[in-house]
């Protein structure tokens, strides 16, 4: 499948069908940037060459691609919003200030959908490395206070 097609495909699950929220290219960089997690985190080999990733994701892994598209979308209108503004002139108002928040309580609500799905098919693969810190077992913090004679 081109990539190109997957962008349609994200377009539509972002119902963003005539390309106005969207470029072409910023959906394709979404993508992209899914193809690289998924294939972390299922431990298998994606990549995109010639327009079209390779292999071909179907079926779960096809959804979970085009989940982490949407997260990745999420995470561009954050940032796109980010300055958004507000302004009123007699009994006119427009606020455009809760976007960020909006979008990222999508990008959240998205990521869950995406770890609990993961997680189905591949237990444990959901904890990724971003998600937490490691401690190892056995080891004490060691606190000092001033003062201390250790």
């Amino acid at each position: 499948m081109a990539l190109s097609d997957f962008v349609t495909t994200l377009r539509t699950d972002l119902s963003d069908p005539a390309g106005e929220l969207f470029t072409d290219e910023v959906l394709q960089r979404c993508i992209l940037k899914g193809v690289h997690r998924l294939a972390r985190d299922l431990e298998i080999s994606l990549s995109v060459a010639n327009g079209e990733i390779v292999p071909e994701p179907e079926g779960e892994t096809l959804e979970l691609l085009l989940l982490l598209g949407q997260i990745h979308a999420c995470q561009v209108m954050r940032a796109t919003t980010a300055n958004a503004f507000s302004f009123s002139s007699g009994d006119k108002r427009v606020d455009k200030t809760k976007q960020p928040q909006h979008w990222a309580e999508l990008e959240e609500d998205l990521k869950a959908v995406y770890k609990q799905r993961l997680s189905d098919i591949k237990p444990g693969a959901a904890a990724s490395p971003e998600d937490y810190i490691i401690t190892p077992g056995g080891l004490n913090p060691v606190i000092y206070e001033q003062g201390s004679d250790l």
